[in-house]
């Protein structure tokens, strides 16, 4: 089955809510704050909290164009966060969106052996991200179900207006039988809109992508990519 939106927002968030898109240099100052929310939150131990400002902060961070040594220091924020409640693979993956940063760097290298004495994964089933832009990830959940595999895609395209308007979305379902690291998934529609076949090549830690056809999602939205494995 498929499922496709062309446009829209995934859900309403404060900073989208309260945003005025007809004074971006207003916004754009409240950066500050989000960053002290989410220290006051991290403090507390309120890692979920502060994750919500930090994510707000990079989002922000990149829509005003600040220099790359601020956003990234936002990324850290965030994966400080999946640090402190174990999740090391969501936290390297907000790492890498700027590995060359030295911040990143040095907290790639503390998480390096937590890491390390993860179970490697036996299947394709978990969880894969590929960062897409403000704060957004595309994602793929693959679970496994008897003789196959459900798959289900969720991916953004956060363009300037997305702060403002959302960004672009699009979403598949459906299964596919994966063998030696390989499987495509199939989405029939009738007429031209939303047919396409989606190959999934796997390894143990990563998934790539490719399209072959018109999936029906929203502008620039696409289910090819590099994507990661975060569970």
């Amino acid at each position: 089955m498929l499922r496709a939106i062309t446009a829209g927002v995934l859900m309403v968030s404060p900073m989208m809510a309260f945003a005025d898109a007809d004074h971006p240099e207003i916004d754009c100052m409240k950066i500050k704050n989000y960053a002290a929310a989410g220290d006051k939150a991290y403090k507390a131990k309120q890692y979920e909290k502060a994750r919500d400002s930090y994510t707000e902060q990079v989002a922000w961070s990149e829509s005003c164009q600040l220099p790359d040594s601020a956003i990234a220091v936002a990324y850290n924020n965030v994966a400080l966060t999946w640090i402190r409640q174990g999740d090391y693979r969501k936290a390297k993956a907000w790492l890498l969106i700027d590995e060359k940063d030295a911040k990143s760097q040095y907290n790639l290298g503390l998480i390096k052996e937590k890491l390390a004495a993860l179970p490697q994964p036996a299947s394709p089933a978990g969880e894969y991200w590929e960062y897409a832009g403000k704060g957004m990830w595309n994602s793929y959940s693959i679970s496994a179900e008897q003789d196959h595999y459900k798959i289900n895609f969720d991916g953004v395209s956060p363009g300037l207006m997305a702060m403002y308007y959302g960004p672009n979305i699009g979403s598949l379902e459906g299964k596919a039988t994966i063998q030696n690291g390989r499987g495509v998934l199939q989405q029939r529609e009738e007429g031209d809109w939303g047919n396409c076949d989606v190959t999934l090549l796997f390894t143990p830690m990563d998934l790539t992508t490719q399209v072959n056809g018109d999936c029906g999602f929203g502008h620039n939205v696409s289910a090819a990519g590099h994507y990661i494995r975060v569970e």
